[in-house]
């Protein structure tokens, strides 16, 4: 008798699990409370603006990249245009000194030798050992490259003499990361591993849910499930928040961790270490998005330019001392001819927000104050497009919250350093957690590869050999 499996969410972990329960063998079916797939994968319109709200550079494009394999059996990328810019982003200090990360590292190395040849020592150095990282697996392996992960940048910029290279690569890398982070980042677009998907983050996921569907998968939208049910600590299926049960073999909660540890299943199944976990708070940033919508074409400029300010600004009890600006007019897909679609996300409390929400005219109002701040240092930046601008939309972390119940607006999850996080739970049987809160490092490979790890953790519970493809 064929055996069920639920999937708890529709993003990428959602759908990847979905995806390889059906290659091996398996019923799935996946609920999800939105209206299209993806969850934080996604993408929205306002008046003839396409706005992107998730990829920034889509890793597992390299066919001997680690990921590649994983996305080539979703057909993530079939039918897909890719494309790789020639640089990472423009670093500008108020004084108009710029820092261009190219994505070749040649390149790279002669501009930085260009802006510093005082620190070519150095540069030399940080160069050489991007170029020696390959892979992952290979580079932690490699004590010439792992003995960076144990330097922070705010150490390492000090080797530098150039104040200005060392305002920059803080600006890229953020002081309490390691070095070791960053070769990896650099590396990535080095090997061509960092692509964009033409038509961004909703249209990405909507291939690898026409993957599923075509596998024989059933996706229920508009359903929010409001409790995992359990019998003999083992799980027996779900019950949505209208009231309807369905019943299943095994689940697999692609939501974010909280909602399904703590509400789903109501805290019933957790050690101290996951109650300490969880009480630590330790999560990725989060922020705020504004995007505008410009009756200009902007496709002169940068497509990604990161302003360090002259002055910082407290944007919802977060000092911000820089501000990245990204124009998407290399996507002709996002807007008409002409026209612009701009994006800048800032760092934020969601604690703040929360408190604000409970207000809804204080809420609007803020938000209003915030984007006129940014519409102010943005037509400066961008003079022909003042009076253009046609969208204002910002989505806070209250947005991310309301749109995929993610805890603490969250999107990327758990904050580094590494955690031990569970991907099964103390004393139930047949559940399994997928997604970026079951890791430290998020973004959409850690969504696939978990989604993927959950059917394979199921197939071996199951006896069977874990199929990668349909047979």
């Amino acid at each position: 008798m064929q055996k069920k499996i639920i999937i708890i969410g529709a993003g990428i972990a959602g759908l990847s699990a979905g995806c390889y329960g059906q290659m091996n063998g398996y019923e799935t079916q996946i609920f999800e409370m939105h209206s299209v797939p993806g969850g934080l994968c996604t993408s929205w319109d306002r008046k003839g603006y396409r706005i992107d709200g998730c990829i920034h550079w889509l890793m597992g494009a390299n066919p001997e990249s680690m990921f590649y394999e994983t996305w080539n059996e979703l057909e993530a990328f079939k039918g897909k245009e890719l494309l790789y810019h020639d640089y990472i982003m423009h670093i500008e200090n108020s004084e108009g000194k710029k820092l261009i990360m190219y994505c070749d590292i040649d390149k790279l190395e002669t501009h930085l030798m260009e802006l510093s040849f005082q620190d070519s020592e150095v540069i030399r150095e940080l160069t050489d050992a991007v170029r020696k990282f390959k892979d992952i697996h290979t580079a932690s392996k490699d004590e010439s490259l792992v003995k960076y992960s144990k330097v922070t940048m705010h150490d390492f910029v000090q080797r530098f003499k150039d104040p200005f290279l060392k305002e920059a690569l803080l600006a890229f890398a953020p002081k309490g990361n390691s070095v070791f982070s960053l070769i990896f980042q650099l590396a990535i677009y080095n090997n061509k591993d960092a692509c964009w998907p033409v038509g961004g983050s909703l249209e990405f996921a909507k291939g690898i849910e026409k993957r599923y569907l075509e596998l024989g998968g059933k996706i229920q939208y508009k359903s929010m499930v409001d409790e995992i049910i359990a019998a003999n600590d083992r799980v027996t299926g779900i019950k949505l928040t209208d009231g309807c049960v369905h019943t299943a073999d095994f689940v697999v909660s692609a939501a974010d961790g909280y909602s399904a540890i703590f509400e789903m299943l109501k805290g019933q199944y957790i050690n101290e270490e996951i109650k300490a976990l969880y009480e630590s708070k330790k999560v990725s940033n989060t922020s705020i998005q504004i995007s505008l919508g410009v009756n200009c074409d902007l496709s002169r400029y940068p497509y990604c330019i990161n302003m360090m300010l002259e002055n910082s600004v407290q944007i919802g009890g977060v000092e911000n001392s820089q501000l990245l600006i990204k124009n998407y007019c290399f996507d002709k897909t996002l807007s008409l001819p002409g026209k612009s679609v701009v994006t800048s996300l800032i760092f934020t409390d969601y604690e703040y927000w929360e408190e604000l929400y409970k207000n809804s005219e204080n809420y609007k109002a803020e938000k209003k104050k915030i984007a006129d701040w940014f519409i102010c240092l943005f037509e400066k930046k961008y003079p022909e497009a003042k009076g253009k601008i046609e969208v204002v939309d910002v989505a806070t972390p209250i947005t991310y919250y309301r749109y995929t119940h993610v805890w603490q607006g969250a999107y990327c999850g758990w904050k580094a350093p590494a955690q031990k996080i569970p991907n099964v739970l103390p004393g139930l049987l047949g559940f399994y957690l997928a997604g970026q809160w079951t890791q430290t490092t998020g973004g959409l490979p850690t969504a696939v590869i978990t989604g993927k790890g959950s059917i394979m953790r199921i197939c071996k519970q199951d006896g069977k050999n874990f199929l990668s493809k349909c047979s």
